[in-house]
C-alpha cells in the first residue's frame, strides 16, 4: 500500500472535516487492493451524504466481485439510509454483483431477505431465478410478493408453473403474478390468465386488482382467443376496468393485424376514454373512435390534440383521413389551452396541403374560401401569445392557407424588436415552397440587426437568388 493510499485511508476514517473525508473517498477510486474497499464500504455508514455519496461513486468505479462483496454487507444494516444506497449500487454493480447477494436469500431476517430479492430483480439477469423460486413459499407475504414481482422483471418463463401455483395458493399474490405473467410475455400463458379472468371477474367488488392486473396482462401477451374473450366480457364492465379492457384488445387487434370490432354502444365510453389520465387508454380510445363518424368525433378528437407526442401521433392519423375534421380543428383552436395550440396549427397546415393537393390530383370538390378564411383568422390570431415554436408552425400555416395575405401579415414582424424571432421566421420561410417567399425574406436585408441581415442574405444565397436581380424584378 502506497503511502498516498494509507494517508486517504486515514483521513475518511478519522479526519472530523467531512470535505476532507469526501475528497479521500473520491481519492480512493484510483487505489487498489482490498483495504480501500473495506474502507470505502465502511464509510457508506458516514453521517455525512456527501461521504457517502462519494464512497459509493468510488465503490463503483473499482468494481468487480471484491466491491459487491464489501458492499452486499449493508443491506443487513439498521439504517434504511445504509441500506438503500447498498442496494443501489449493486445494481449499478449489475450480474458480477449476483453471487454476492444470492446468500442473503436465506437470511434469517425477513426483511434482508426481501432486499435481495428486490436487488436480483432489478438487476434484471435471469441466471439466478432459480435460486428465487424456493422463495415463493416464503413464510413471509412480503418476501412472497417481492419474489414474484423478480421473476417477472427476470422475464422467467421457467418459473410460470410455480407463478401459477401461487396464485391459487395465496390471494394476496394473485394480481402480482398476473402483472408478472404478463411481463413474462409467453403466449402459453394466455389459457391461465383466460381461466382466471372469469374468476377475478366474479370476485371485482372486493378484489379491483387482480382482474386489472390480468386484463394488461392479456393486452401484452394474448391472441385470437384473448381477444374473442375480452369482447365478450367489455360490456360486462364498468368505469376504468372496462377502459382496460378497451386498451387490450386495442393491444392485441394491432400486434396481430386484426380489425377493431365494431362495437356501436361503445361510443360514449370512447368519448369519456379521452379524458383518461393514462395516455396509452386515449390513444386507444382515438384507434376505437377512428370507426365513428360525425362532427362531434372530429371535435372529441380535435380537442385533444397537444396533449402529448404519443396521442398527437395517433390523432393525426386519424383526423387526416375524417371528413370535417379541418373545419373541426378551426372551430376548436381558440377554445384550447395555449400548450395545445402548436399541435392544432400544426395539423391545420397539414390538412391545408392535404386538401390542395388532393383538388389538384383528383379535381375532387373545391376550396371552400369562406372556411380558409376563417382558418387563416383563427391561426393568426394566435400571434400575439404565442411562444418562437409556436409561431413557427403558425407562419407554415399562414403561407399554406393564403400566401398574398401571409406576406402582409408577416410584414408586422419586421417591426418586432427580437432578432432571433426575425431569424427563426427566415428559416421557416425559406423552408417553403412558395414564390413570395424569397421576396419578403429579401426584405430583411434591410433589417436593423446584422446577424438578421447575415441570415436572410445567407438563406436567399443557398437558393441561388441574386437579391439585387430580385430587387430589379419586383
Amino acid at each position: 500500500m502506497s503511502p498516498e493510499t494509507r494517508k486517504q485511508l486515514a483521513a475518511l476514517f478519522a479526519d472530523e472535516n467531512p470535505d476532507l473525508r469526501r475528497r479521500a473517498a473520491e481519492d480512493l477510486a484510483g487505489a487498489s487492493g482490498l483495504a480501500p474497499i473495506a474502507a470505502l464500504a465502511v464509510a457508506l455508514e458516514d453521517d455525512s451524504k456527501g461521504v457517502r455519496d462519494a464512497a459509493g461513486r468510488s465503490l463503483c468505479s473499482i468494481g468487480g466481485k471484491d466491491a459487491a462483496r464489501a458492499i452486499v454487507e449493508n443491506i443487513a444494516a439498521e439504517n434504511i439510509i445504509t441500506r438503500n444506497l447498498a442496494a443501489e449500487l449493486l445494481v449499478k454493480l449489475g450480474s458480477i454483483a449476483l453471487p454476492a447477494v444470492l446468500p442473503y436469500l436465506e437470511n434469517a431476517n425477513q426483511d434482508v431477505r426481501k432486499f435481495a430479492v428486490d436487488i436480483i430483480g432489478l438487476i434484471g439477469d435471469e441466471e439466478p431465478a432459480t435460486n428465487l423460486l424456493p422463495l415463493l413459499v416464503d413464510p413471509d407475504p412480503n418476501v412472497v410478493v417481492s419474489t414474484v414481482e423478480a421473476l417477472g422483471n427476470l422475464r422467467s418463463a421457467r418459473s410460470l408453473p410455480l407463478l401459477y401455483e401461487s396464485y391459487d395458493r395465496n390471494e394476496y399474490t394473485r394480481a402480482a403474478v398476473a402483472e408478472a405473467v404478463g411481463k413474462i410475455g409467453d403466449a402459453s400463458a394466455s389459457g391461465f390468465l383466460l381461466d382466471r379472468l372469469r374468476q377475478s371477474l366474479a370476485t371485482v367488488s372486493t378484489d379491483p386488482l387482480t382482474p386489472f392486473a390480468i386484463i394488461e396482462a392479456l393486452g401484452d401477451l394474448g391472441g385470437d382467443g384473448a381477444l374473442a374473450v375480452l369482447e365478450s366480457v367489455v360490456m360486462q364492465v364498468q368505469g376504468r376496468l372496462r377502459s382496460a379492457v378497451l386498451l387490450a384488445i386495442v393491444k392485441i387487434a394491432e400486434r396481430h393485424g386484426r380489425r377493431l370490432p365494431a362495437l356501436p354502444g361503445l361510443k360514449q365510453d370512447f368519448l369519456s376514454a379521452l379524458s383518461d389520465s393514462d395516455i396509452p387508454v386515449r390513444v386507444s380510445a382515438v384507434r376505437w373512435l377512428s370507426g365513428f363518424s360525425g362532427e362531434e368525433i372530429n371535435l372529441a378528437l380535435a380537442r385533444q390534440l397537444g396533449c402529448a407526442p404519443d396521442l398527437d401521433y395517433a390523432l393525426a392519423a386519424s383526423l387526416v383521413e375524417r371528413p370535417g375534421a379541418f373545419r373541426s380543428c378551426v372551430e376548436v383552436l381558440p377554445t384550447l389551452d395555449p400548450a395545445q395550440r402548436k399541435s392544432v396549427i400544426t395539423l391545420i397546415g397539414r390538412l391545408t396541403l392535404d386538401a390542395i393537393q388532393l383538388v389538384m390530383r383528383k379535381g375532387l370538390g373545391a376550396f371552400d374560401e369562406s372556411l380558409f378564411a376563417q382558418a387563416f383568422d383563427a391561426v393568426a390570431g394566435e400571434w400575439s401569445t404565442a411562444d418562437e415554436e409556436t409561431r413557427a408552425a403558425i407562419v407554415d400555416a399562414l403561407f399554406r392557407l393564403d400566401g398574398d395575405r401571409a406576406v402582409q401579415f408577416l410584414d408586422e414582424i419586421m417591426n418586432d424588436p427580437d432578432p432571433w424571432l426575425k431569424i427563426h421566421v427566415i428559416e421557416v420561410i425559406a423552408a417553403i415552397a412558395d414564390p413570395r417567399a424569397p421576396e419578403f425574406i429579401a426584405r430583411f436585408l434591410e433589417d436593423d440587426d446584422e446577424m438578421v441581415r447575415e441570415v436572410a442574405m445567407g438563406t436567399l444565397n443557398a437558393r441561388g437568388i441574386d437579391p439585387v436581380t430580385l430587387s430589379r424584378g419586383a
